[in-house]
């Protein structure tokens, strides 16, 4: 593949987001997270985008979800029970971790690539809400959150009656394998840290870190893109995989160089996107993380594996309603 010919599609002529010119439906502070109460979206939003993989447009509503329910998806393209087509997202259904994070019920429908419209749910405080998804992939917008947070921002934040909880790390959970690791360990906040390592010269050693209270998330690592190599993209290509990838949203890499006509939104965008994928798939625990994430060399599955060691012991964790920031 000649690397001129990388966009094959470009994204953003297909991409219907509803805007709005106020955001006078967002609460900012709701969105840090530091609230005691739950909260949902406060309107509808309909958009659209093109899958990574399948290359299909992909139409997607977002709505208020019911107290307590957490982020739940439903298939809409497909016909039978409401039951049958509802995943919800958490980590006891994340059925594949090789390309993406991808969810499967008990019925045996799935959604996947969800990691990046997860990372806009935690980072932006929203506690419970409904995808309608008319196919099996979320669709890769531009390789990052930020298309997500913005369409979240327009719809709005409002608190529901019923108290936040959280999952209090008590002590330190590590998994292990080969030269990756991930581990959770005690802190007073929702923190992540990333060091990815890669002989790529473009690439290299890099580490970020952030905390997504106080609505970090957005200004540190909501717009990083995901990111390939241009080998890779050949094969999967070749494979039928990544048909809808583009120079629009994803930062390809051929030659030790980034082709992108735009090049890097940051100096480590690298590091940030891994920050990202970690917000969204530690979302999958059900609830936010009061305690540290760090991730050496990681990547979904071993979010995942993390997660499930997490879980493994009750004496690992304790969920916990948010404290009132008013009583302090």
């Amino acid at each position: 593949m000649n690397k001129n010919n990388v966009n094959l599609e470009d994204n953003f002529k297909s991409m219907d987001i509803s805007r709005i010119s106020d955001r006078s439906h967002f609460d900012s502070f709701l969105a840090t997270g530091k609230n005691c109460w739950q909260t949902t979206l406060k309107l509808v939003k309909k958009f659209n985008g093109i899958g990574l993989h399948s290359g299909n447009k992909v139409n997607i509503t977002i709505k208020p979800g019911a107290e307590n329910s957490g982020i739940v998806f439903v298939r809409t393209d497909l016909d039978g029970d409401l039951e049958k087509r509802t995943i919800r997202a958490n980590y006891k259904f994340v059925s594949d971790t090789s390309l993406c994070t991808t969810i499967t019920n008990s019925f045996g429908i799935q959604v996947s690539t969800i990691e990046h419209i997860m990372a806009a749910f935690n980072g932006s405080g929203i506690d419970n809400a409904l995808v309608e998804i008319d196919n099996s992939e979320v669709p890769i917008m531009d390789g990052s959150s930020l298309p997500f947070l913005n369409i979240m921002e327009d719809a709005g934040i409002i608190e529901q009656p019923s108290k936040r909880r959280v999952i209090k790390i008590l002590k330190v959970i590590e998994v292990s394998e080969g030269d990756k690791f991930c581990s959770f360990s005690p802190s007073n906040g929702s923190d992540f840290s990333a060091q990815i390592d890669f002989e790529s010269l473009v690439i290299g050693k890099q580490e970020a870190s952030l905390s997504i209270e106080g609505y970090g998330f957005k200004e540190f690592a909501a717009n990083a893109r995901t990111f390939g190599f241009m080998k890779d993209v050949e094969h999967m290509k070749s494979l039928g995989l990544g048909l809808g990838g583009s120079l629009d949203n994803c930062i390809i890499i051929d030659n030790n160089e980034v082709i992108n006509p735009g090049g890097l939104r940051h100096k480590n965008e690298f590091s940030r996107h891994k920050l990202l994928d970690a917000v969204g798939d530690i979302y999958t625990a059900g609830f936010r993380i009061q305690g540290l994430y760090r991730g050496i060399r990681a990547g979904h599955y071993m979010n995942n594996l993390l997660l499930k060691e997490l879980f493994a012991l009750a004496s690992n964790y304790e969920i916990i309603d948010y404290p009132d920031p008013s009583l302090n």
